[in-house]
């Protein structure tokens, strides 16, 4: 009986991987700690009312008329975010069977759960990012940073990962694409599923409708990627031109964000960008929130509750996710015309 070989770099980073993920979940219960048994700010607190609620389409906002207590709104929120989370732990085979892969066959097996492929690409954008701002740095091209209430700043970066995904991706990818579709004549739940993940739009039906009208694959996908590189220019306009303290060099690096989030809407579903933009607003700053209302360290200081999640996502999950994602797109671009990779067919694989 043949033994099962294992990928050393494959196990390693599927330890990497798991542990980052513990992090992000216990993100969740500080957060709520933070919020509901501290005093984050003397003037504002959790039993307060919202102003009001933004809807994003694009850069058109629209108030929303509801005003729920902070309290509520972030225990909404809290229950979302961890819907999100069940939902892409389960699908694609379920992140264990992913983690359990990897150790196998390598990294690359990690995207195939929309989870474990989300925390895998997050290290890998956000190092990115943050070479590209040292470099913009480096020119004398400012990226700002947002201050005022440490409290109210919380709760945006809590709101922000749902409310900006569905008006940047889902109204600016999602919602075009399907318009497009709807010439096809598509059933109607192939029209909405292609709403929630826009890679449906070209997923083969067994058994197609006879007045469906073919579009071919390459034009819906050339127009997907036009939406994806639209709205993530337009992500990074709206950073700047928000007035909340960003400078002109938070364009490019919202930008490149935004491909990595309209890349995870279209592949795996509006769940899992969600989750992401979570994860850089919400998860990886929650330990240092707590550390401000606890122990009086602020937020933006360089102390073990902001240290410790950013080396963990940035290089022990960011550098080897990096150096992965480049050696796949020097393959891609050196490989003979029409020879697959194991990525290929990975893509395959429906996670829904």
């Amino acid at each position: 009986m043949e033994t099962q070989r294992w990928n050393p770099f494959g196990a390693l980073y599927a330890v990497i991987i798991a542990t980052a993920c513990i992090m992000l979940l216990l993100s969740i219960p500080v957060g709520i700690y933070t919020v509901f048994f501290t005093t984050l700010s003397t003037s504002i607190g959790y039993a307060n009312h919202i102003v009001s609620f933004p809807l994003y389409i694009g850069l058109l906002t629209i108030a929303v008329p509801v005003t729920p207590t902070f309290g509520t709104l972030f225990v909404g929120l809290t229950i979302v975010y961890i819907a999100c989370i069940i939902l892409a732990a389960v699908q694609g085979g379920g992140f264990l069977r992913a983690l359990v892969a990897a150790a196998r066959q390598g990294p690359v097996a990690l995207l195939t759960n929309p989870l474990s492929a989300m925390i895998m690409i997050l290290g890998a954008t956000l190092l990115a990012t943050v070479i590209l701002q040292t470099f913009q740095s480096s020119v004398g091209i400012a990226t700002g940073g947002i201050s005022g209430d440490p409290f109210l700043l919380f709760m945006d970066l809590a709101l922000s990962p749902l409310i900006e995904e569905v008006g940047y991706r889902f109204f600016l990818i999602g919602v075009p694409l399907a318009v497009l579709l709807l010439a096809t004549r598509p059933p109607a739940r192939k029209f909405l599923k292609t709403l929630w993940r826009p890679s449906v739009a070209w997923d083969v039906e067994p058994n197609p409708d006879p007045d469906h009208i073919p579009v071919p694959t390459d034009t819906l996908k050339n127009f997907t990627f036009f939406l994806i590189a639209l709205s993530s220019i337009v992500f990074g306009l709206a950073h700047y031109l928000s007035g909340a303290g960003w400078d002109v060099g938070k364009v490019s690096e919202a930008a490149l964000d935004g491909v990595a989030l309209g890349y995870l809407y279209v592949r795996y579903g509006l769940h899992a960008s969600i989750l992401f933009h979570w994860a850089v607003d919400y998860a990886t700053n929650a330990f240092a929130f707590y550390g401000q209302a606890v122990y009086g360290v602020s937020w933006t200081a360089n102390s073990v509750y902001s240290i410790v999640p950013t080396i963990d996502i940035l290089i022990i999950v960011g550098l080897p996710g990096l150096l992965f994602f480049l050696n796949l797109l020097l393959k891609r671009i050196i490989r003979p015309r029409g020879q697959t990779t194991a990525d290929d067919s990975s893509r395959q694989i429906n996670p829904a």
